[in-house]
């Protein structure tokens, strides 16, 4: 990822990510994937979360998700 992807991932996406509400559901699948992680493979789980969760965000803005039908938010 470029140098702006990364700060839009710590300074907005992160952020609003971890402010999220999350049921049980969320929390059992968090814990299988984090649950038996070495420190190596826990820093390549951030790297693909924060990699799919940047682009995921640049999707959405090429694709206007989010606007009504006058373009407007």
């Amino acid at each position: 990822m470029n140098d702006f992807l990364q700060f839009l991932y710590r300074s907005y996406i992160q952020p609003y990510l971890s402010g999220l509400p999350r049921d049980d559901g969320d929390l059992f699948r968090e814990s299988l994937c984090l649950g038996d992680q070495t420190e190596e493979t826990m820093k390549d789980v951030e790297a693909v979360v924060a990699f799919a969760a940047a682009h995921a965000f640049l999707l959405g803005l090429r694709t206007g998700a989010g606007l009504n039908q006058n373009g407007a938010l």
